[in-house]
């Protein structure tokens, strides 16, 4: 229970606390023309943690790259000047998240505190109800149709597609998004 409580306090305060700064001082952030580097630091950080993400074989590993990669996707937002879209997608985050380090949790401790990914199969038969939690869990951080990672998700694709950004960052962020 208290690695549970642990987890949920690192998932709600202190990864977004910096970014929650940010967007606290984000008159001052336009007014120097840092903008720039919120767009290009959250890409950087988005599109890396992704890839790291895919090769790692620890699932608390997974769950804190997926959350900075998220993070950096938000930043990426608040650079590109949408604030209110990025506070969107922060919150959304923070909602479907926090509800994916307690099933962690749960298959940690069902595993007898194995967090190797390839040690942990068939779970998903012996707990169902965890495992359709789980599912419906990464379908709203995947951003799949009905879910509020999509509304969010979308909204922020299209304000993306639609600007005159070079066709590398293009290939960077949807490299990000999709992995």
């Amino acid at each position: 229970l208290l690695l549970l409580l642990g987890l949920w306090f690192h998932s709600s305060t202190l990864v977004t606390a910096g970014l929650i700064l940010i967007m606290g001082f984000f008159d001052v952030v336009l007014s120097f023309g840092l903008v720039v580097v919120l767009f290009y630091g959250g890409l950087f950080t988005m599109f890396f943690s992704s890839v790291c993400a895919v090769f790692e074989c620890d699932l608390k590993k997974v769950v804190a790259l997926s959350t900075l990669s998220q993070m950096g996707f938000s930043m990426m937002t608040l650079g590109m000047g949408y604030y209110f879209v990025s506070l969107l997608h922060l919150v959304g985050h923070a909602l479907f998240k926090s509800c994916l380090f307690m099933q962690v949790g749960f298959y940690i401790h069902s595993c007898f505190g194995q967090q190797d990914v390839r040690g942990c199969g068939g779970l998903g038969s012996s707990f169902f109800f965890v495992h359709l939690q789980m599912v419906v869990t990464l379908f709203c951080l995947c951003g799949l149709f009905f879910t509020s990672g999509f509304v969010t998700k979308d909204m922020i694709l299209f304000f993306f597609f639609g600007s005159s950004w070079v066709w590398f960052l293009k290939f960077f962020f949807f490299v990000g998004v999709f992995l």
